[in-house]
């Protein structure tokens, strides 16, 4: 670990003085710099006069140079209000700003957006609108409605456009804006965007941008173009850019890890949920570490390219943000840790010409040592373990009856089951052995990546149930538990089995499934055998693929919901039919992938989905003159709110009590009708907002059934046809690719 010292702010409230604290921490490996004064970790006068009784919303902080010289802490807090902190203000000005939004916050960030501009902006996001603020000239850069809501924010330069942008992620989509709220980039995502970081993932120092989303998906954008795209696990809560050509990512479920050029390096998981992920090279390799923070309160410091752990800390609360930037001015960046009751701690780099104390030297030592005797004691209870089993059998000849032949084996096989609906791994044992339990491990296809069968009676032969409810190409890890029956001694058998993508999907005959009446169509100049290796390979089947010279043919049922699934090529003409629009894409793509395609044209045709997709539409002009009629009825009545007002006041004055009660009646009536009128207006922007996901979802569906300019291209075109409320164009770029 890092040895620390660290300075702590306790923001309490307004009444109470702030408590200071200054620690020193112990490391694993190298020591972070360390401050023998406290001016030296933070400004003195900001130590001594910080009093704010606000707490810190999670993941809702950032620091900016908003005067374009002093850094500032902003961060969001109860009542829809940011509270701006600014150390390094005069004595006789406050120290605490208060921007009243008066909205629930759900993305803050800070950056510079314009080119010639020395200040940085403050961009607060809400559900329904995106905020650009000048700190210093005390006014709004600009303020646009953004109907899909803000989920994430982030400033910075896109690898393909020249001046700055905003960043927004939203309801299945991604937008990028100019100083002057001016779309720079749009695109429509898998699901709600949750995270995103500028990065270098494919080549160094080609800024890509990185959207993490609600679907379990980590995807590389440059312009249009996925340059990785990664399936976890997990939502992905937390993206944070690193050296070169990787990232740091976490999940939802407590997961940690670092990407290098689309590969996983590393991986390690809690318990607990993480709030917070940044980076910052702390213990001054020139390196940049990864850096967590957890809602146990914990502060954890890992090295990028192992995952080691450097450092650890704690804290009273659960952490709500880690930002960093030049908090103390004096032109070097420090990691600024924020908790949710408000405390605040600042943490320098290590210094490399500091040589560490001989009291730090001694307590890496102590720890290196307890260390070594926890793994002694690791391997004395193994040890124990085989002594136990050595002599738990009869000390006789019958000892042989309990030890399982060194030539056992264990066969697993994946079966699928069109009549009963149902996939199922098969388990055996030879040489009399019986199998005492399975434990599978894999990614994204178990809910929470692993499952035991036990058996209710030990036997040569199991099958483990597999209920998989998405389609992934993934290796299980298998441990099979075997022994001699009779035995209280198991061995354990490990192996690896490659799942195939689509084994939810089970070879069926032709005459016994009706055929589907939606598909998507294509050319491809490839032999048909070569197709015929590819549905073998991604649906795990040898049996069901009729190929010849004129084509291939292979049908299938859906162990899910029965529904058939059929592949069919003439020539170069392939044609996938199924109902379902999602899965057709996601067979266009891993025939792609397989089959080495770069570029796509197809046409699609699925009438039940436009249908609904119309309605959908529908639905999204609805709401939106539904939301403009009840704000133009909410603004009359904040006109009425105020007239009542004051002619309750002039009443008062001119004692004329029973005509101000009256009026005081006349607005609570009014009030209850606000109420009302509110909670109308709350449920139309819930089926907007639900809508415009089905919207987006639908684009990102259509564009999935083509490859490279075509793909991008339906994107572009179904933008500016929702643009222009053009539906006829809009239904043809889904089905032909192009208006």
């Amino acid at each position: 670990m890092i040895e620390a010292t660290c300075h702590q702010v306790h923001v309490a409230s307004e009444s109470a003085r702030p408590s200071l604290c200054f620690n020193q921490f112990s490391s694993f490996t190298s020591p972070v710099r360390r401050l023998d004064q406290l001016d030296r970790l933070l400004p003195q006068r900001y130590l001594n006069q910080v009093s704010v009784a606000d707490p810190i919303a999670i993941n809702l902080a950032a620091v900016g140079n908003f005067d374009g010289k002093h850094p500032s802490l902003a961060y969001a807090t109860t009542g829809g209000k940011i509270c701006i902190h600014s150390p390094h203000t005069a004595a006789d000005q406050p120290q605490i700003q208060h921007l009243n939004i008066n909205k629930d916050i759900t993305a803050v960030a800070a950056g510079r957006l314009g080119a010639a501009s020395d200040r940085d902006v403050l961009l607060v996001g809400t559900s329904s609108s995106l905020q650009a603020y000048d700190v210093h000239a005390n006014q709004d850069l600009f303020f646009k409605d953004i109907q899909d809501g803000v989920s994430t924010l982030a400033v910075g330069h896109l690898g393909w456009t020249d001046a700055p942008a905003a960043i927004t992620g939203g309801v299945n989509c991604l937008l990028a804006l100019d100083a002057a709220g001016n779309e720079l980039y749009w695109t429509v995502t898998g699901d709600k965007v949750s995270a995103v970081a500028l990065s270098s993932v494919r080549e160094k120092g080609r800024v890509e941008l990185i959207i993490g989303a609600d679907d379990f998906s980590i995807k590389a954008l440059y312009n249009d173009t996925v340059v990785t795209e990664i399936a976890e696990a997990d939502r992905v809560i937390g993206l944070a850019s690193l050296d070169g050509t990787k990232f740091g990512y976490a999940l939802a479920n407590g997961t940690i890890g670092v990407y290098d050029r689309g590969s996983r390096t590393w991986r390690v998981k809690s318990k607990h949920t993480l709030t917070a992920l940044c980076s910052h090279d702390l213990d001054g390799d020139g390196q940049l570490e990864l850096i967590s923070g957890w809602s146990n309160g914990r502060i954890e410091v890992r090295k990028a390219d192992s995952g080691q752990l450097i450092f650890k800390d704690s804290m009273s609360a659960s952490i709500a943000a880690i930002v960093k930037g030049d908090y103390r001015g004096d032109g070097a960046d420090q990691v600024v840790v924020c908790a949710v009751n408000g405390e605040v701690r600042g943490y320098l780099p290590l210094d490399p010409n500091v040589a560490p104390t001989p009291q730090l030297v001694a307590a890496n030592q102590a720890l290196k040592l307890q260390e070594l005797a926890l793994h002694k004691q690791e391997l004395l209870f193994e040890l124990q373990g085989y002594q136990v089993n050595r002599v738990a059998g009869p000390s006789s000849d019958a000892q042989t009856a309990y030890i399982i032949p060194q030539d056992t084996s264990v066969q697993t096989v994946v079966m699928a089951d069109a009549i009963q609906h149902s996939c199922s791994l098969a388990v055996s044992a030879d040489h009399d052995t019986v199998i005492r339990g399975v434990l599978l491990f894999a990614e994204q296809i178990f809910e929470g990546e692993s499952i035991f069968y036990y058996p209710q009676s030990p036997s040569p032969e199991v099958e483990v149930p597999m209920a998989l409810k998405k389609d992934a190409a993934v290796t299980v890890s298998i441990k099979v538990m075997v022994g001699k029956q009779g035995s209280s001694i198991s061995h354990v058998f490990e192996s690896e089995l490659r799942l195939p993508k689509f084994c939810m999907y089970a070879p069926a005959d032709r005459e016994a499934l009706p055929m589907a009446s939606s598909s998507v169509t294509f050319s491809i100049a490839e032999r048909p055998a070569r197709v015929a290796m590819w549905v073998e390979h991604s649906f795990g089947t040898e049996n069901g693929v009729q190929h010849g010279p004129e084509g291939v043919e292979a049908h299938f049922m859906s162990l899910r919901d029965g529904r058939p699934l059929t592949i069919s090529m003439r020539g170069i003409q392939v044609m996938v039919r199924t109902e379902d629009l999602e899965l057709a894409g996601e067979v266009v793509q891993d025939a792609a992938a397989y089959l080495g395609l770069t570029d796509l044209e197809s046409t699609a045709h699925f009438p039940d989905h436009m249908q609904d997709f119309q309605a959908v539409l529908a639905k999204v002009d609805e709401c939106n003159s539904n939301r403009l009629k009840m704000m133009a009825e909410a603004a009359e009545s904040s006109t009425a709110v105020k007239v009542l007002v004051v002619k309750a006041e002039d009443a008062r004055l001119l004692g004329e009590f029973g005509v101000m009660k009256k009026m005081y009646n006349q607005l609570q009536h009014l009030n209850r009708q606000l109420v009302m009128e509110h909670t109308k207006r709350a449920t139309n922007h819930k089926e907007l907002l639900d809508s415009l996901k089905l919207v987006n979802t639908m684009i990102q569906h259509a564009a999935r059934l083509r490859l490279g300019a075509a793909k991008a291209r339906v994107v572009t075109a179904c933008r500016a046809a929702i643009k222009a409320n053009n539906t006829i164009t809009l239904l043809k770029i889904i089905r032909e690719g192009r208006a």
